[in-house]
């Protein structure tokens, strides 16, 4: 199944070179287009409840993380084509941008599983943001619901955030902990994200069954502005400018009766308080072979890794 809006339906023959591999790998494929807007997570259960063997999602993270909603615990594995703008879990995953490629490890990959982790219910596969990321899509899609060019709204946007630095004030509670912050932005990712530039919040790890909490130190606009720029520069972010903890479950309250998130990239509106938790090995994914998740999971089933790694 895939976006229609993704850039590889462009080509004309697409669709039957990525059938073609599949039955060259002996499995018959189905192809589900869907439009932008469609219940994802629905349709897959359908496609399960009809005895889909695998579910094949081509898009990006968002298309990603409604498909593996309905797939999480029910041992059917999940192929990846990212054909997506930023494509964390692909390249977590070791899959290759190269869409036939891709279409060869979705059709004869090594199945594996990874962890999952929740909000309210709802499935996240890479990250939850609050604050500065979710403002700024609100400003943006305003700006361009009014007829504003794409790159004027998104300059624009964050020039206004920025000026405003607006904050949340929030309470964290987490394995007995419970601390109160104000911060500008904090992120809730499932497993450890690495804290660099060009390869923002890449993983090492995708079997923890821990949820790493990121929360952005209340200083000034231009501390602010600082980190973005080291970002965008590809930079390592300095440790001190955050608070970071983990836990396999936190209970996230603000001031506020609904909240504003980014899941996976996709905006979406809750109500608090935010109770998130990880989901260890819920997905079964395939990878290709020799990828270290499958040795991830081999080493930690076999009873941890040898010692001195």
């Amino acid at each position: 199944m895939y976006n229609v809006s993704a850039g590889w339906t462009s080509e004309p023959d697409a669709a039957e070179r990525i059938q073609k591999i599949f039955l060259d790998h002996g499995h018959n494929c189905t192809l589900r287009t869907f439009p932008a807007g469609v219940d994802l997570a629905a349709l897959t259960g359908e496609l399960i409840r009809d005895g889909a063997e695998r579910v094949v999602a081509a898009g990006g993270d968002g298309t990603l993380r409604a498909v593996a909603q309905a797939l999480a615990e029910t041992g059917i594995p999940m192929g990846v084509l990212p054909v997506g703008t930023l494509n964390h879990f692909a390249r977590d995953l070791e899959i290759p941008l190269d869409l036939e490629e891709a279409a060869a490890i979705a059709a004869s990959g090594v199945e594996t599983t990874v962890d999952a982790a929740q909000v309210n219910g709802q499935l996240f596969l890479n990250n939850c943001v609050l604050g500065l990321y979710p403002w700024y899509r609100l400003e943006r899609d305003m700006k361009e619901a009014r007829g504003a060019g794409k790159w004027r709204s998104i300059f624009s946007s964050w020039f206004r955030i920025l000026w405003r630095y607006p904050h949340l004030d929030l309470r964290f509670r987490a394995d007995g902990l419970e601390v109160a912050r104000r911060t500008p932005y904090v992120m809730i990712a499932n497993n450890e994200h690495a804290m660099e530039g060009w390869k923002p919040w890449q993983r090492d790890r995708l079997t923890e069954g821990e949820l790493w909490i990121y929360v952005l130190r209340d200083r000034n606009r231009f501390a602010l502005l600082r980190v973005l720029l080291r970002i965008i520069a590809g930079l390592r972010l300095k440790q001190e400018e955050f608070d970071v903890f983990r836990a396999p479950e936190v209970t996230v309250e603000p001031r506020r009766l609904h909240l504003n998130i980014s899941l996976d990239g996709e905006m979406a509106r809750l109500p608090a308080p935010l109770r998130f938790e990880s989901k260890p090995r819920s997905l079964r994914v395939l990878v290709p072979r020799g990828s270290k998740r499958v040795a991830e999971n081999v080493c930690e089933i076999g009873g941890g890794a040898p010692s001195g790694s």
